[in-house]
């Protein structure tokens, strides 16, 4: 049984080399979390109130994640303890936007902060932690923006946006909104994708680095740089973000901003349409897809489009949110889907005492069987399971280890979800 052992944790060793460390430390020791920040303006000092902006977006930062780690009166007596350290936790910061309204500057922050070290201070202070980052269901957020400065440069009229239900939800984007299309696209715009990932991070999930997304889409060639009408490619999509970074979720969408021209009272009026889909990354599942829509004016042309792009995705979040905290708790009751294949059987008792052994596994909810091929010797199953995906592994290793002529159990490959084991007679 040694040699098994000692292949299993080679095989997972070679797993986790293959992942880039990035990934991993985002799930066990730091997040990348969108924060909103305002101080006022006091004479022409607007440089002093951009950094106290900046001061007030790594608190709310820090507030966000205490809710994260500590019950409600933990929360309240660590954070006038750790409020003067917020920049400290803070180890890399990507301005978004900065804008000034009156005597008030505003800046929307992308913060990645050091969760390590905002444990050990906890500690140190004598706090139980009571979650940990990486238990919390993890996210990949893939949003594509594009703008149309004069909606007269497309032929035709701009149609009504209109919330997609019913089978209109699997029409082509197309047909909804002509602007989505690569000409209107501008590269690294994320304004709308803000309000969704401050959502989430309030709500208990963790949202992947972007920096993971972009080394997906350049892995997987012939994308378009619209991912949200990409169909079976975009279910593959998932499924990789799964195996390589182990988003639960993935989560796009393309907002396009027209610009629809002036109001009655003179203000830059900016039209935003957003359609999203939600899907299972483990299994392909669609969760949740729809179009929404919302508006929004200002005097300053960038700034009405900034508005526009933001509100639209607090209208999203708005229709995600209890969809995603759902499908998260049916997650944490059922567990997670895995694909289990044993191979190298000699005779049905061992494929039934296979079964059985995984139904009397801690953690598994349900272990059907859904192919048996007594020639070829393989079977297949579907495993529902509440823990990690290495816990598994290691509970089937422990539970073939008690069954007779199981000496030669040993995992062949590992794809994501999937587990292939084989039995060598």
């Amino acid at each position: 049984m040694m040699h098994v052992r000692l292949a299993f944790a080679a095989l997972l060793s070679s797993a986790l080399i293959a992942s880039p460390r990035s990934a991993i430390a985002q799930q066990a020791d730091e997040v990348t979390v969108p924060v909103s920040g305002a101080a006022g303006i006091r004479g022409d000092s607007v440089l002093a109130a951009n950094n106290a902006a900046k001061l007030d977006a790594y608190r709310v930062a820090l507030r966000m994640q205490l809710h994260n780690l500590l019950d409600t009166l933990g929360v309240e007596r660590a954070f006038p303890q750790l409020r003067s350290r917020a920049r400290t936790y803070v180890k890399r910061e990507v301005v978004e936007n900065e804008e000034r309204e009156a005597d008030t500057m505003r800046v929307d922050l992308r913060l990645t902060l050091d969760i390590a070290k905002l444990k050990q201070d906890l500690e140190a202070l004598g706090y139980d932690i009571l979650t940990v980052g990486s238990d919390a269901a993890s996210v990949m957020v893939v949003m594509d923006e594009y703008y149309v400065p004069d909606p007269r440069r497309v032929s035709g009229t701009l149609p009504p946006p209109s919330a997609m239900t019913g089978r209109a939800a699997s029409i082509p984007d197309s047909n909804f909104n002509p602007f989505v299309r690569p000409e209107f696209r501008e590269p690294g715009a994320r304004t709308s994708a803000g309000a969704i990932e401050e959502a989430l991070n309030n709500n208990h999930f963790t949202v992947l680095d972007q920096g993971t997304v972009q080394q997906l889409r350049a892995d997987m060639h012939g994308f378009t740089g619209d991912l949200v009408k990409q169909g079976d490619q975009l279910i593959d999509f998932a499924r990789r973000a799964n195996e390589r970074f182990h988003a639960e979720l993935v989560i796009v969408g393309a907002t396009t901003i027209v610009n629809a021209g002036r109001d009655a009272g003179g203000l830059e009026l900016r039209r935003a349409l957003m359609t999203y889909r939600a899907i299972d990354a483990s299994t392909g599942r669609l969760l949740s897809s729809g179009t929404v829509e919302s508006a929004a004016q200002a005097s300053d042309p960038l700034t009405a489009r900034e508005r526009a792009a933001t509100r639209v995705s607090q209208v999203a979040a708005e229709r995600l949110l209890p969809q995603l905290t759902r499908a998260a708790r049916d997650r944490a009751v059922r567990g997670e889907l895995y694909t289990v294949e044993f191979s190298g059987f000699e005779s049905f008792k061992q494929t039934r005492d296979f079964i059985q052994a995984l139904q009397g596994i801690e953690g598994v909810t349900q272990a059907r069987q859904t192919l048996i091929d007594m020639a070829g010797h393989r079977q297949r199953l579907e495993v529902m399971f509440t823990r990690s995906r290495d816990e598994l592994l290691s509970e089937i290793f422990d539970a073939a280890h008690e069954l007779d002529g199981f000496g030669n159990f040993n995992l062949r490959n590992q794809r994501g979800n999937e587990l292939i084991f084989v039995l060598r007679m």
